[in-house]
């Protein structure tokens, strides 16, 4: 069971809004990792365009395009779920906007458009300013983009980097003018559907370099009989300080440690760094998704406006955490399911035996090595298991250690 530690600053019930989401959601069949990022998310919805942080480009704003990747019935819809919850209590008192679970092109603009919000400051300069904020929360990816509309995929692109939006529809003469737009997008898919989805070439896209792809391979075991307790005080405090999240307005300040930090990362390439190669263009975008996730770090400790290198730290150990996970996408996608895996891997096991004239086992090193060129990590011991339980395989010890030998032919 996870500790949930107070604040200690006043106004605030948790000492770390992410630590708290994740207890709550303890032990109901959603990986860490999923409720971890559902989190973060659900924050960076909440202070909508309210805070920033200024870099040599201008500011930036901590909005994100986030997509739960993993199997079905592995606990995604929890994740968005309890997002959408959270942020319909804000939404209830018009302080956030949700956008609908299905959308054209056309109408998540006219909801975009929709979507303003005024902040009154009688103390700054300007008094009061406006935006347009808007959050996506949906389970399924395909309802929300049942089809990779090149048209589409631009304008996302254009409103995840929070600049001016127009659009002029001639057969309604409408004319649309957002000046400060900012869209959020937090959703859940499989890396079946992402397969079918994406065309060759979308990876070097501009708008999948913005898509923050979280991958969980297993699911947490959950009880199916046990009796859940809703933790009425937790939850509470997880609202109300959300709704404090949501008053914050004004920029967050980095430390000059932290801007040596960071400066020192992007020099040395940002280790670690994915490689794969169709994560080129993501590259070129991870010093602004750790920046987002810097000030959702400093938003999350209740701490004030000041960005330390705790929190700096802290961001950077959920973007390594996310990115060594990716790769496990790719393979997901390209397998064709566990079947397919199966078979190849016990062809592969069959002629090896076969060559060798039926002397030696294939050692296991060789097995797994084969394996996670086409599988994730977590599933090669299943899938040795499941070939053995079938008794397609058998294990043998031989001069080199472990080994395996076709037991029987494969159709």
């Amino acid at each position: 069971m996870t500790v949930v530690k107070l604040a200690e600053a006043k106004g605030r019930h948790l000492a770390n809004w992410v630590d708290g989401f994740i207890s709550y959601t303890e032990g109901k069949g959603s990986p860490v990792l999923w409720r971890k990022w559902a989190a973060i998310y659900t924050l960076a919805a909440a202070v909508e365009r309210k805070v920033w942080l200024r870099t040599a480009k201008g500011k930036l704003f901590p909005n994100m395009y986030v997509v739960l990747v993993g199997k079905a019935g592995t606990g995604k819809s929890l994740a968005t779920n309890t997002v959408y919850e959270l942020l319909r209590e804000l939404a209830e008192n018009a302080n956030v906007h949700l956008a609908p679970t299905s959308v054209t092109k056309a109408s998540l603009i006219d909801a975009l458009d929709g979507a303003e919000r005024k902040i009154i400051r009688p103390m700054a300069t300007p008094p009061i300013f406006s935006f347009n904020s808007l959050s996506i929360v949906v389970n399924e990816l395909g309802v929300f983009l049942p089809a990779y509309d090149g048209e589409f995929m631009n304008t996302l692109t254009d409103l995840w980097d929070c600049k001016n939006y127009s659009e002029t529809r001639r057969t309604n003469k409408i004319n649309i003018n957002i000046p400060s737009a900012q869209l959020n997008m937090f959703s859940a898919t499989t890396p079946t559907y992402l397969n079918g989805f994406l065309p060759e070439g979308a990876w070097e896209h501009g708008f999948m370099a913005r898509v923050l792809m979280v991958y969980s391979g297993a699911a947490d075991f959950t009880d199916m009989f046990a009796e859940f307790e809703f933790d009425s005080k937790l939850w509470n405090n997880l609202v109300d300080d959300l709704k404090s999240v949501n008053q914050m307005v004004g920029e967050l300040i980095p430390t000059d440690e932290v801007k040596e930090a960071i400066n020192a990362w992007a020099r040395s390439g940002g280790a670690p760094q994915p490689s794969h190669p169709k994560l080129a263009d993501y590259l070129t975008r991870r010093p602004a998704h750790l920046l987002k996730l810097c000030q959702i770090a400093c938003v999350a400790s209740g701490s004030g406006y000041e960005i330390t290198l705790d929190h700096f730290a802290e961001a950077l150990d959920w973007l390594a955490e996310m990115e060594h996970a990716i790769p496990d996408i790719f393979k997901a996608m390209k397998t064709g399911g566990d079947g397919k895996v199966i078979e190849e891997a016990y062809h592969f096991i069959y002629e090896i035996f076969i060559k060798d004239k039926n002397k030696n086992p294939v050692l296991e090193h060789r097995l797994f090595h084969f394996l996670q060129e086409r599988t994730p990590a977590h599933n090669v011991a299943r899938i040795i298991d499941v070939m053995e339980r079938a008794k397609l395989i058998e294990k043998k010890f031989a001069e080199g250690g472990i080994g395996y030998v076709p037991k029987s032919k494969m159709v």
